[in-house]
């Protein structure tokens, strides 16, 4: 069991949190999230949304998205992004693997984030995001750069970076499909 788990979860359950967030807002939930204690309860909700990354449409979603991204170029990510309170689909954030000899590497410490501002500041658009590795940080952002004709050309947060081997693609969170409601149940 601890493989699979190993397997399942990798370095951590990013997608799980961000996308167990961005759901409890659309919901408008009555629990806040933040302040809960990380319970058997709570962490086993959190595993439901990480695990569902894995199922099929998921999969054939983060597929097409990244495919769109030309293989996680950044290049089109600023303008096709839904950010949470714009819309009914908001998207995830993921830093993973383009082509390249990092592939493997990429994909195996792959990163989810919640992007829920835009910002465009000369020569770069920031795109806020809530990091669940730094809850409560405000200040966080991804960079996107511009090149001499005005076109995305690279990335960069906190060590995921074009210049790197990093790749960055769009997840929308209808693609995980129905989730357990996080309800009463899940407080300790």
């Amino acid at each position: 069991m601890r493989r699979l788990g190993a397997i399942l979860y990798g370095n951590g359950l990013c997608f799980g949190m961000v996308a167990m967030s961005l759901r409890s807002f659309l919901e408008r939930s009555a629990v806040p999230l933040a302040g809960l204690p990380p319970s058997p309860q709570v962490l086993g909700e959190i595993r439901r949304y990480h695990v569902r990354q894995y199922m099929p449409q998921p999969v054939v979603a983060a597929v097409i998205e990244w495919l769109r991204a030309e293989g996680g170029r950044p290049g089109g990510v600023p303008g096709r992004l839904r950010i949470v309170g714009s819309g009914s689909n908001p998207h995830l954030l993921c830093f993973g693997p383009t082509l390249n000899r990092k592939f493997f590497w990429c994909l195996r410490r792959a990163h989810a984030v919640a992007p829920y501002r835009v910002q465009n500041v000369a020569g770069e658009t920031r795109v806020y995001v809530y990091d669940p590795n730094h809850p409560g940080d405000r200040e966080r952002y991804v960079v996107f750069r511009r090149d001499e004709s005005g076109r995305v050309g690279e990335f960069g947060y906190e060590g995921f970076e074009t210049s790197s081997g990093w790749g960055i693609s769009l997840f929308p969170l209808s693609a995980i499909g129905d989730t357990v409601q996080f309800r009463q149940r899940a407080l300790p």
